[in-house]
């Protein structure tokens, strides 16, 4: 993660961030409403940490 540039680890900061604070955070129904959504996102962004290959 150290090599890429700081734009890149700002995003990848964001997305990871919003989906948990949108989990722990969040009102009932709107973590309900995003809670596919969110891990979905979470777990892209890890595979893009770990140089994965995403899935849907």
């Amino acid at each position: 993660m150290s090599e890429r540039e700081e734009a890149t680890k700002a995003e990848i900061l964001l997305a990871l961030t919003v989906a948990v604070q949108r989990q722990f955070f969040g009102w009932l129904w709107s973590r309900a409403r995003h809670a596919v959504a969110d891990r979905q996102s979470f777990a892209g962004t890890l595979a893009l940490i770990s140089g994965e290959p995403i899935t849907p």
